[in-house]
């Protein structure tokens, strides 16, 4: 199974350049694709792994100050999710589900032209995450669906980024 569509991410934690250490906490978007494999299957539910990995560049401003740069990033993550109802199995003809599951991720970002640019920008750790499937009985839309999903990553590096999310994906 797959989607396709867009995430947007804050990371927040604290930060040492020469000579300070401040608070940071930056926005970013992505372009975000999720393949799943579902391992377990039954009636109105499954057990499935997948990557919603994703990748943008955009500005990446430092929201507790004046400092902006402009930013690659890319996601990686592996989740295993629980799914119920629409979309859980490509069999199931109901039009609204969900899920939940925990994961482990790792986010890159790389900052050009603000203070930060020398800054590594990565961050991995454990991550839990869930949301809701919503299809339509619209013939246009066939089995098609859209997912809107929250995750929450906690940072296990030297800075300790936190990371929380918002998706929002097409699955075809």
């Amino acid at each position: 199974m797959h989607s396709v569509g867009g995430t947007i991410s804050v990371l927040s934690g604290t930060v040492t350049t020469p000579g300070e250490t401040s608070s940071f906490s930056m926005m970013q978007t992505n372009i975000t694709y999720f393949p799943r494999y579902n391992f377990i299957e039954n009636e109105n539910s499954s057990v499935s792994v997948g990557a919603p990995i994703g990748a943008g560049i955009g500005i990446a401003s430092n929201m507790y100050g004046d400092d902006a740069g402009v930013s690659f990033a890319f996601d990686l993550p592996l989740v295993v999710d629980y799914n119920l109802g629409f979309k859980s199995t490509s069999e199931i003809s109901n039009y609204f589900g969900g899920y939940f599951g925990v994961g482990f991720g790792y986010y890159h970002v790389s900052i050009t032209g603000s203070q930060y640019s020398n800054f590594d920008g990565s961050t991995y750790g454990p991550l839990v995450r869930g949301g809701v499937r919503i299809g339509s009985a619209n013939e246009s839309w066939g089995d098609h669906g859209l997912t809107i999903g929250l995750f929450y990553k906690k940072g296990l590096e030297e800075t300790k980024f936190n990371t929380f999310g918002f998706n929002v994906l097409y699955d075809f």
